[in-house]
Order: C-alpha cells, then sequence, then structure tokens
C-alpha cells in the first residue's frame, strides 16, 4: 500500500470543491452522509440484502449480469436474465461469482426512491444532458451493483473519463486506485492495458513493480469519491450492494475532451491505410462513437446545450 486514502465524515460542498474536485484527487466519505436513504434502511436485513424486498420490487426486470470468473477481451463475460433469477442464483450457487452490473435500477422501479443524491455530488453535467438534452435517448449513467463474496470489477477507467461515485449499500469492498500517468507500466507492447492487477504475465508487464497506487477497503454506508482519469479495481467482500453514478462538470470538462482526442488519435492509426477513401473523416467518426460512445459532435451538443443552460 503506497498511500493511504483521505477520509471525510464531515466536509463542506466548498472544501470538497477546493480538496477533491479541483485537484482531481479521491476521497472516502463517511456513511453519515448515506444514513437517511431508503436504500440504506431497506434494502438491508442484518448487515445482508433484503432477497424478498428487492425481489418484490425489481423481480421482473431484465439485468445485465458479469460472470467473473470469465474474461471477454477488457471485460467479463454478460448475460442477461431476470432479476428473480439473479437473486435466486445469487443465494443458492455462490460460487458461480455473478454480479449485476451497470443496471439502470431507477427506470426500473421509478416511483421507488431509493438514495438522494449528495449535494457534493450533484453538480452533474450528464445527468443533466440526458434528461433534459437529448430525452429521447431514454439512457443514464446511474448504476446498481449488486454481488456476492468474490465478484469484482477488472481494472479500467471510467467512461469518457468521467468522475464516478459509488456508495455502499451493504457489504464491503476493495478498492484499488491508480493515480493517473501510470499508463505505459500497464499497457504491453501491443497497446493493451492490464485486466487484473493481481493475477497477470508479468513478461507482458514488466514494469508494474513500479506502479503507484492506493488500496482501501469500503465500508457500509461509505461513499468514494472516483476521480476523473484514476484507474482501478474493486473487489466485493461478502454479499455487497452500491449504488453508483458517472457524472461530469466544468472541473474535468478537459479530461473528458483528452480522453476523446486520445481516442480519435488511436482511430486514425487503426484506419491510417485508408485514410485517402472518400468521406474518411465522417467513417472515422462513426468508428469513435462506436469505440468510445460518444463522437466530436456529440460532444460538442453536449457542451453547447450546457452553455445555453448556464447562460439562459
Amino acid at each position: 500500500m503506497e498511500g493511504a486514502i483521505e477520509r471525510r465524515d464531515d466536509v463542506s460542498i466548498d472544501d470538497f470543491v477546493r480538496e477533491f474536485l479541483e485537484p482531481n484527487l479521491p476521497v472516502v466519505l463517511g456513511s453519515g452522509f448515506t444514513e437517511s436513504w431508503k436504500a440504506r434502511a431497506e434494502w438491508v436485513v442484518d448487515g445482508r440484502p433484503n432477497f424478498a424486498l428487492l425481489t418484490r420490487l425489481y423481480g421482473d426486470c431484465t439485468v445485465q449480469v458479469a460472470e467473473c470468473d470469465t474474461a471477454f477481451f477488457t471485460d467479463q463475460k454478460r448475460v442477461s436474465m431476470k432479476f428473480s433469477e439473479f437473486v435466486e442464483q445469487w443465494q443458492t450457487n455462490p460460487q458461480a461469482r455473478l454480479y449485476c452490473k451497470d443496471w439502470h435500477f431507477t427506470k426500473s422501479n421509478p416511483e421507488y426512491s431509493a438514495y438522494t443524491r449528495l449535494p457534493h455530488l450533484s453538480d452533474d453535467w450528464i445527468d443533466l444532458y440526458y434528461d433534459l438534452g437529448i430525452p429521447e435517448q431514454n439512457d443514464d449513467y446511474r448504476f446498481c451493483y449488486m454481488g456476492g463474496d468474490g465478484t469484482w470489477t477488472p481494472f479500467h477507467e471510467d467512461v469518457y473519463r468521467s468522475y464516478s461515485w459509488s456508495a455502499n449499500i451493504c457489504g464491503t469492498k476493495q478498492w484499488t486506485l491508480v493515480p493517473p500517468g501510470q499508463n505505459e507500466l500497464f499497457t504491453d507492447s501491443l497497446g493493451h492495458w492490464m485486466y487484473n492487477l493481481y493475477d497477470y504475465d508479468a513478461a507482458r508487464f514488466p514494469r508494474l513493480c513500479s506502479l503507484k497506487k492506493i488500496e482501501f477497503v469500503q465500508r457500509p454506508g461509505e461513499t468514494v469519491f472516483v476521480p476523473s482519469g484514476w484507474w482501478h479495481q474493486v473487489r466485493n467482500v461478502g454479499d455487497t450492494i452500491s449504488i453508483n453514478h458517472n457524472w461530469a462538470n466544468e472541473f474535468n470538462l478537459r479530461f473528458l475532451y483528452a480522453r476523446l482526442t486520445s481516442d480519435m488519435a488511436a482511430v486514425y492509426y487503426a484506419l491510417w491505410d485508408v485514410a485517402d477513401m472518400d468521406g474518411f473523416d465522417e467513417h472515422a467518426q462513426l468508428v469513435l462513437r462506436a469505440d468510445s460512445g460518444i463522437d466530436y459532435s456529440g460532444f460538442f451538443r453536449f457542451i453547447e446545450y450546457m452553455a445555453q443552460l448556464y447562460i439562459t
């Protein structure tokens, strides 16, 4: 453990901005910040998930479930199933290590208000844009994660190089956070990054021993703020539920744009042998959108919408 995570049981919004958002540094917010959440009161019984209530609320919903023991490119193999089926598998077959991930749970039961976003984390341009700017896309970046002991998320950087926050409803998570600027240590000679920080081929990643990282435990009720560009890997200890958001605002906009231009450069490099074809730039943008979830025009529509929202 090369560094310790900052922990705060109390912090003003102004101090949070000055000490964490502006310098792009992580922090764990204490359980008091989420003590009023309905999810913490109702989703947990004696420290374990309230499976009966969760099944009543969400049983018929279809969810994406990761098979944590099966790698699929840079992620894990995913399957779709009814939430009730997932809960049954979770309870009766824990050794399968199934992990319900990236579940847009607020859409599954809009009338049930499981949580209230913390004021420190509420200046979210992504939510504003998807809720008001392009509601026809019917998308959001509000998720729930649920899984048993040993379920985990591979080493990754968050979508768009956004911020993220993760609030534990129950269970414990073991986190590894890697400060930015070390990509060459976990990228192999073919440009592929590491999948698992704790199980890897040392011949492919000979410099990983020099990696600076922060390892810590997130307890029930605590919320982790993950800054832009901080790669991370997370493992659950015991039955665990968390509510997560990806988010962005004026403080990390430069990181989002840097990620987009980096992805664009990678697309140009991959397609250099057909760069003289008619309409190449348009095709390159299509590839960028497929690979990164957004292209240049989409990014600038996002910026234009937020500018108009704030100006007017």
